[in-house]
């Protein structure tokens, strides 16, 4: 599958024949993929069936076997066999049991990922695809913050084009550090004009997020992700500039974005509704889910009550109370609770550990694990607030975010492994 030019052309229906040809394929659908992902949910299903289908026709049976064997991607597979399993014990409807099973079936294409691009180099062309993907969006979104384009997007939210805020906010986040590494990068090697746009850039992400709508979780998760991705890349004086530097911004912020000053000062507000019962509003709400997720889970803390059982629990302790359908939801609001509730302890242990696994894939300085480990501790911030990894267009940022960088990451290391082994 490894082709040493890198480059991808567009699909080669012509020759299906030549197994290069279809390992072409199977990279340029991985790239429409990424491209798509940010935009329509639909066009992001149809082109993965496809790729799924080239991937198939290149693939080593043999050699995928051994690969999967491996612990990232076997903690991956037995959550997705658990949540199948626990349809048989949930007391939920077949349906909600079936649609929430096939929540998790993305993580069955994360090895898929991973061994497609440990043979091919074209995993940086995939994750720019995302990125360019979501520049165009970025720049949508401030034009239709403006007024100036409004058709045919129809959702409430100024500057929020397509999807929602939260998932604009998880994207533009990554994308901000992504720009903001491409222009080191590119600065180091000298080509300076790149660097600045890359630069531009990553200011244009920043400040969508500041002044356009988006989520707290957004907002926070670039305070909690900085230090952490900064610690293995700049020496602690130029560290504490930037922190200073951040700090400063901030504060400038705060007193001039409305955005900002009304998603985290409504906070107390929000809890003091909460206690009183006065209002219902977003922080409230979580609070109710998580602390009836906890009782819930001290009923079946072993093996939770089963795939898609949430709705249920929740309907059930709302029975014979006023309560508002905003109170009966199939997601808690938190990974770590939506995993406990319906497959106890043994799911919350298999999640930790496929974080921690993931998260030691990428131990390298190279770019491609920089950004795999932007990805994976994004992932396990806003899971606390969220439940990306069930989520459709979060949880596939994850799959192929993490699959594509782990192996471009261990295809490198291999072949630099095999040139020093064959060097004399």
């Amino acid at each position: 599958m490894r082709d040493c030019s890198g480059s991808v052309a567009p699909l080669a229906l012509d020759d299906w024949n030549s197994k290069f040809s279809r390992a072409r394929n199977a990279d340029f659908l991985a790239m429409l993929m990424a491209a798509a992902l940010p935009w329509s949910t639909t066009a992001f299903g149809i082109i993965s069936a496809f790729w799924l289908v080239s991937v198939a026709a290149v693939i080593d049976i043999r050699k995928f076997f051994q690969f999967i064997r491996r612990t990232p991607w076997t903690l991956s597979l037995a959550i997705v066999g658990l949540a199948i399993l626990g349809t048989l014990w949930a007391v939920a409807p077949w349906s909600a049991r079936i649609h929430i099973a096939g929540t998790t079936a993305k993580l069955l294409a994360l090895p898929l990922f991973a061994y497609q691009f440990e043979r091919s180099p074209n995993g940086a062309k995939v994750l720019c695809a995302f990125y360019c993907s979501c520049v165009v969006l970025m720049g949508l979104s401030w034009l239709h913050r403006f007024g100036i384009v409004t058709a045919p997007f129809s959702t409430l939210v100024a500057g929020v084009p397509v999807k929602n805020w939260i998932t604009q906010g998880v994207e533009f986040v990554l994308c901000a550090f992504g720009s903001a590494a491409l222009s080191i990068m590119t600065w180091q090697r000298g080509r300076t004009y790149l660097s600045l746009g890359c630069a531009i850039l990553a200011a244009a992400f920043v400040l969508n997020l500041v002044f356009v709508p988006s989520s707290r979780t957004a907002l926070i998760s670039f305070l909690v992700l900085l230090p952490i991705l900064t610690y293995r890349y700049i020496g602690r004086r130029r560290s504490l500039l930037l922190y200073a530097t951040v700090a400063a911004a901030g504060v400038a912020f705060w007193f001039s974005s409305p955005n900002i000053r009304e998603r985290f000062a409504s906070i107390p507000q929000q809890i003091g509704w909460y206690e009183t019962g006065a209002v219902q509003a977003s922080v409230g709400l979580r609070l109710e889910y998580w602390s009836n997720s906890l009782k819930f889970i001290e009923e079946a803390p072993f093996l939770g009550h089963g795939t898609g059982s949430i709705r249920e629990l929740f309907a059930r302790a709302a029975a014979g109370k006023k309560v508002t359908q905003n109170e009966i939801v199939a997601n808690p609001h938190n990974q770590t609770l939506y995993f406990a509730l319906q497959w106890g302890v043994t799911g919350v242990i298999l999640l930790l550990a496929m974080w921690i696994s993931h998260l030691l894939l990428f131990t390298e300085t190279r770019w491609l694990a920089w950004i795999g480990t932007l990805v994976v501790s994004q992932n396990i911030f806003d899971s606390i607030f969220n439940s990306h990894i069930s989520d459709y267009v979060e949880g596939w940022i994850y799959v192929i975010g993490v699959g594509v960088c782990a192996g471009s990451v261990a295809g490198h290391f291999s072949n630099a492994k095999n040139r020093n082994t064959l060097s004399p």
